[in-house]
């Protein structure tokens, strides 16, 4: 065997041996302690009961929550959650958090392929290492929402869009087209989110390269994409007339341009929205990468070893750049929306660490101690978090409610200063709707709270052969301070986040 045969069989073998990490890691610390957290409110309680309500329902094109269509989110992600309650059981965490499993084995794997068509096998490792046990992108796939479904489908964009850039084959246009789809019928127009990056590249090459892009032009991939990601919106406002303005105007101008759902539109919110989890969120691979930056511009007066110009560069700082400013200027900011940034940026640190161990800066075994120290914290965090108390654990609620439940053979919950508890009504079947409160701004502070004491009061006292109950964050004392209650509203502390009051004839 030659010395270079022998060379790229040690390389090859390096290069498997971190996929296999990549692949092992990601699966460990996706998997354990996945369903054993209960489900938190907001977002995820309402995501797993309107699945259930869904599945139970027969028609899994038209999601149900609270016996009434829900449409604010195309079906698919529904979908994907009921399969892992057909699979765990309806009142199941582990069947609702499921889906987020393959999702995330699966974006890890197109990452790989991702950054081994942009340029070869051990960049594609080591980009698929940093995505697999970066700690904020698995917090993301241990909550229930559309966002790392979505990622998936992004990820396959991209790697769709660049073998067909290099190869001109069909079956890659497709795929990039089929990506493209699923990832409107997963978040909407969200899933455009790649052609932010895509599209000012393709006209950077053709304006100064005469590159002629237009085989991405394909009546059976728009065939695809039509029939994926957009029939179904056609259909459900040929159905109920009306939806294709709801989704326009509220769920996409609305929420974006205006802030119309209340989701942190204040300009200052997008530092721990969003700047936080892009420096912080892959743990200690970002301390490597830094480092890997300063060795850069010691010995070469430069940070990156390579020229924006460089088509594979261009593609992933406009990917990154253009969509991140996006979601700067939206006036609608939860943190798991910047995940799709999280692609290019993973292969971007990839690469940078394949060049760096290259000049021998860092090693193999370097990259494995960073992957597997990061894989600790994530697991620990994850089995941490299944016994720290937080208010928003609905799991929790409804195990410490229990023995007060048990004293009444009927019984109708409320709440007030709260949404709907959907995760609650998932572990318990019991519908917990809120109670709307006074709220007039003209009166003091003293008139307001005994107002809303009688409210409460009235409302308890009410006639009903079940015996009311109304849930009360502990934060608002005001309203369940004893010296204000009256006598026969009784106050039964739930736990150190919550309390229940009820009358007592």
């Amino acid at each position: 065997m030659s010395s270079k045969d022998f060379h790229q069989k040690t390389n090859l073998e390096t290069t498997r041996a971190i996929l296999f990490g990549a692949l092992l890691l990601s699966l460990l610390c996706v998997t354990l302690f996945q369903g054993s957290r209960g489900l938190y409110e907001t977002t995820e309680g309402r995501y797993a009961l309107c699945a259930r309500e869904t599945m139970k329902s027969g028609n899994l094109l038209e999601p149900i929550l609270h016996g009434k269509h829900h449409w604010t989110k195309p079906p698919l992600t529904y979908i994907a959650i009921i399969s892992g309650l057909l699979i765990f059981g309806e009142d199941s965490t582990w069947g609702a958090r499921f889906y987020l499993i393959p999702s995330f084995l699966l974006t890890v794997l197109f990452i790989y392929l991702f950054a081994k068509s942009l340029w070869d096998s051990t960049t594609g490792a080591i980009s698929a290492l940093v995505y697999s046990c970066s700690p904020f992108l698995i917090g993301a796939a241990n909550s229930i929402s559309t966002d790392t479904l979505l990622v998936l489908w992004h990820a396959l964009t991209f790697f769709a869009f660049w073998k067909a850039y290099q190869t001109k084959k069909r079956l890659f246009i497709y795929l990039f087209w089929l990506g493209i789809g699923m990832g409107c019928i997963t978040k909407g127009p969200i899933g455009f989110i790649p052609l932010m990056g895509i599209l000012p590249f393709c006209l950077w090459r053709w304006l100064t390269y005469k590159e002629k892009l237009w085989f991405f032009i394909s009546p059976i991939g728009i065939s695809i994409f039509f029939i994926v990601g957009i029939a179904w919106y056609i259909w459900e406002d040929m159905k109920h007339p009306g939806l294709l303005k709801y989704w326009l105007f509220h769920e996409t101008v609305g929420r974006l341009a205006e802030g119309e759902f209340e989701r942190n539109p204040e300009w200052y919110k997008v530092f721990p929205m969003y700047f936080l989890p892009v420096i912080l969120g892959t743990g200690l691979w970002v301390i490597a990468f830094i480092f890997v930056l300063y060795k850069n511009k010691k010995n070469s007066n430069k940070y990156f070893p390579f020229s924006f110009l460089e088509p594979q560069w261009f593609l992933l700082f406009a990917s990154f750049i253009f969509p991140f400013i996006f979601f700067l200027v939206s006036k609608s900011r939860l943190t798991l929306y910047i995940l799709p940034v999280f692609i290019p940026l993973t292969v971007i640190m990839g690469k940078t660490l394949h060049n760096a161990w290259e000049k021998g800066v860092i090693t193999q075994k370097n990259l494995m101690v960073i992957a597997i120290i990061n894989a600790i914290l994530i697991i620990s965090l994850k089995g941490i978090s299944v016994y720290y108390p937080n208010n928003k654990d609905m799991k929790q609620l409804a195990k410490d409610i229990q023995p007060l439940l048990n004293q009444f053979p009927q019984k109708e919950l409320y709440c007030i200063k709260s949404t709907y508890l959907n995760g609650f009504e998932f572990y318990t079947h019991i519908p917990v709707p809120e109670i709307k409160l006074p709220d007039d701004d003209t009166l003091n502070e003293e008139t307001a709270l005994n107002l809303t004491i009688k409210t409460i009061s009235d409302f308890l006292k009410e006639g009903t052969k079940a015996k009311r109950i109304i849930l009360v964050p502990r934060k608002y004392e005001k309203v369940i301070s004893p010296s204000k209650i009256p006598e026969k509203i009784k106050i039964y502390p739930i736990n150190k986040f919550w309390v229940a009051m009820y009358y007592e004839k």
